[in-house]
């Protein structure tokens, strides 16, 4: 009977929003931070600077859900641009969901890792308006060290201050 309160203490305590491991999910009755938060909508994730310009739709949705939409420019097949990589081994994580972000907190957003394993993603933003001018990872499963945006420099642009930028999947 001990065993079991400990179990349950420690599982509640993992799940209790904190942004080190963030595994709830949405089908088993979770639910978003409480508020709205200035990332729900749809976002622009690019690479701006990459010779054959690529970038793919997502949508954030209010209830957590990290939607991936459309997927343009670049090679055939589009490499995805949700994507971190831990530099000492190129270890790739997909930004998959859910997300949550606290007020002016930092975005924490569910990742599935090359090695099978769903990993927390801490993005700090750096906003200009209602744009961000720099995204940066902060940490990925608690390690501050040796994570970034592979390959070009990557752009998160909320299509509700775009003009026409994320058109490009009509």
């Amino acid at each position: 009977m001990r065993s079991v309160s400990l179990a349950v203490l420690l599982a509640a305590g993992l799940t209790s929003g904190c942004y080190e491991r963030h595994t709830r999910s949405l089908d088993d009755g979770g639910t978003p931070d409480a508020g709205i938060s200035r990332f729900a909508g749809t976002w622009l994730i690019d690479q701006p600077f990459h010779g054959s310009y690529e970038g793919t739709l997502y949508e954030l949705a209010p209830d957590g859900r990290f939607i991936e939409g459309c997927s343009f420019g670049g090679s055939d097949p589009v490499e995805l641009t949700a994507v971190v990589e831990r530099a000492s081994d190129h270890m790739r994580c997909e930004l998959v969901g859910p997300w949550t972000n606290r007020g002016d907190s930092p975005l924490a957003v569910e990742s599935f890792c090359d090695d099978s394993v769903a990993r927390t993603v801490v993005l700090d933003f750096v906003w200009e308006g209602d744009r961000p001018v720099s995204v940066e990872v902060q940490k990925v499963d608690g390690e501050m060290e040796g994570w970034s945006h592979p390959g070009f420099e990557w752009r998160w642009l909320p299509c509700s201050a775009a003009t026409g930028e994320c058109d490009l999947c009509e």
